[in-house]
């Protein structure tokens, strides 16, 4: 079934520039509700930037354009988040001196959730990315494919708590760059379920074999955007 049209997030000429860098250029596209979008193209294509324009995570002057949620018109960190953004950053992004459990419990709390709900929480997307036995391991003693899967842990706890609340954009940047193929399938099935919940989800990805599972693509070539809407 198609999702309404209010319900889509909606880019319309959105750009982003680094100084005389033009790293997204006149970017138009619309994703639904309910369903996974592949952000695809080589490195340096602009699929980072895209997703942190849509986050509210860049510099004040460096994004331009429309970026929308139904009527609501987001794109600030404010109002981003406001109406559901969730990043799972490349690189995992996580406190060294924390544990896995906590990276993930100390940003629910922060969001408005009770300690003991955040650790249950933590806990359940722990096991989800196969990580049940590590909640207590500092980040620091883990390898870089437990870190990342951390990270999406964190995602996914944040997104489930976004879709108790509200609607839920949830920008996973590369998320199964560092994973092997059974782990990679498992992160993409999560993912498909946040949509399934009713996110919209939009992938950062190199692997086609991961686009291949979106509903959807957007694919970047130096900074520009296929398909585009008219």
């Amino acid at each position: 079934m198609s999702t309404p049209m209010s319900e889509r997030l909606v880019l319309r000429d959105v750009s982003v520039r680094y100084g005389d860098v033009v790293a997204v250029d006149g970017a138009s596209a619309a994703a639904e509700t309910g369903q996974v979008t592949a952000v695809t193209g080589h490195s340096g294509a602009g699929k980072t930037s895209l997703l942190w324009a849509i986050g509210g995570l860049l510099d004040d002057g460096q994004s331009s354009g429309s970026i929308t949620l139904g009527d609501k018109a987001i794109g600030d960190e404010r109002s981003s988040r406001e109406f559901g953004a969730v990043l799972i950053p490349q690189g995992s992004a996580l406190a060294e001196v924390l544990t896995a459990r906590d990276n993930i419990t100390v940003p629910l709390v922060a969001a408005g959730m009770r300690g003991a709900e955040a650790t249950a929480l933590a806990d359940r997307t722990l096991a989800a990315v196969g990580l049940d036995e590590h909640g207590g391991h500092l980040a620091e003693e883990l390898s870089g494919g437990q870190r990342q899967r951390v990270a999406v842990a964190r995602g996914l706890a944040l997104s489930s708590l976004r879709l108790e609340t509200g609607s839920l954009v949830l920008l996973a940047d590369e998320p199964t760059s560092e994973l092997d193929h059974d782990t990679r399938e498992r992160v993409v099935a999560l993912l498909q379920d946040v949509a399934r919940r009713g996110g919209t989800v939009l992938l950062a990805t190199h692997d086609p074999e991961v686009a291949d599972v979106a509903a959807a693509r957007w694919h970047l070539d130096d900074g520009r955007l296929d398909p585009a809407l008219p």
